[in-house]
């Protein structure tokens, strides 16, 4: 007994520190780039975690709890499902997220609307499920922990091949996989760990309280992976880069900087001030510093000198 308490406070203990890294490594990617991408994946861990805390841990408390109550194997078997359903929320929306991320790491313009249809087709799905299971419609037999996980498992794998799906229809590289390094063979190695994880958890208590503890160890190993992978493959991203030679063009495709926005950085090379390039190219003086200043934060720098010996280092120019 001694044994088990101590296996599940070390699973707690690595848990909790690998949630924290999750979330502090995606929010300095947000905080370092300062795009939209980012802030989605912020969300997806954001979200993910907090599901994980109330679904696992949440569970095994309320398991302690009911142990010592004498309560029905019918009720009991009920509360085992009911209470991480009312954690579903927050991994449907973690799922959301994590495709929005990969359609929009890819390249693809992904609609506010498409939230119009997801979240009420997941909240349709969960209801009537839970209709089901209420009414004894779909029998939980044995083990309910066991029946929820493996429902949960399937779901989660539908969800990661929409999010797999976006990495092999896009054409070329965009400039955020550039960035970032996440490639489709890093999404394929984080498929792979998807698979592994969810073929544990489908077995998790076939040796008992020490396979309990380390499917939940792998299962948040698996959730911190894409801001982990991140962070391993976006420095050898921009080491490269930094080797690089490139035309004037790509330099542009890689910074994401606009055909105005190229104007600009071609008349500031030149050595024109902000006066004379907002005479030459017929816009506003305050236009022209609203520009700087996006470009600025796009390709890193923090002055007109900055910007130049970068292009001229990127390009020759």
């Amino acid at each position: 007994m001694q044994a088990e308490v101590i296996s599940y406070i070390v699973a707690f203990i690595i848990s909790a520190g690998l949630s924290v890294i999750g979330i502090m490594i995606s929010y300095q990617h947000y905080q370092v780039h300062q795009k939209p991408v980012f802030q989605v994946l912020l969300y997806q861990q954001i979200f993910l975690i907090s599901f994980f805390i109330y679904g696992i841990w949440g569970n095994m408390a309320l398991k302690e709890i009911i142990a010592d109550l004498s309560l029905s194997n019918e009720i009991t078997a009920k509360l085992t499902i009911f209470i991480p359903i009312l954690g579903i929320p927050f991994l449907v929306v973690s799922w959301f997220m994590l495709i929005r991320f990969a359609f929009i790491l890819n390249g693809f313009k992904v609609s506010n609307r498409t939230a119009y249809f997801y979240f009420p087709i997941f909240i349709a799905v969960v209801f009537i499920f839970s209709l089901l299971v209420q009414k004894g419609i779909i029998e939980v037999n044995g083990k309910p922990d066991l029946f929820i996980i493996r429902t949960l498992v399937v779901l989660n794998f539908g969800v990661h091949l929409f999010f797999i799906a976006p990495f092999f229809l896009k054409k070329k590289y965009t400039p955020v996989i550039k960035e970032t390094g996440f490639t489709e063979k890093t999404a394929a190695l984080y498929m792979a760990a998807v698979v592994l994880y969810s073929a544990i958890l489908c077995f998790y208590d076939i040796f008992g309280f020490i396979s309990i503890s380390l499917s939940i160890i792998f299962l948040f190993a698996g959730g911190i992976f894409i801001p982990v992978a991140i962070r391993l493959f976006s420095k050898a991203q921009v080491k490269d880069l930094q080797n690089s030679n490139i035309d004037f063009d790509e330099f542009c495709k890689v910074y994401e900087i606009s055909k105005r926005e190229a104007e600009i950085v071609l008349e500031i090379c030149s050595g024109k001030t902000n006066k004379a390039i907002s005479e030459k190219l017929f816009i506003t003086l305050q236009t022209v510093k609203d520009h700087n200043h996006r470009i600025f934060t796009k390709t890193g720098v923090k002055s007109r000198v900055q910007l130049s010996n970068l292009v001229r280092e990127k390009t020759g120019i």
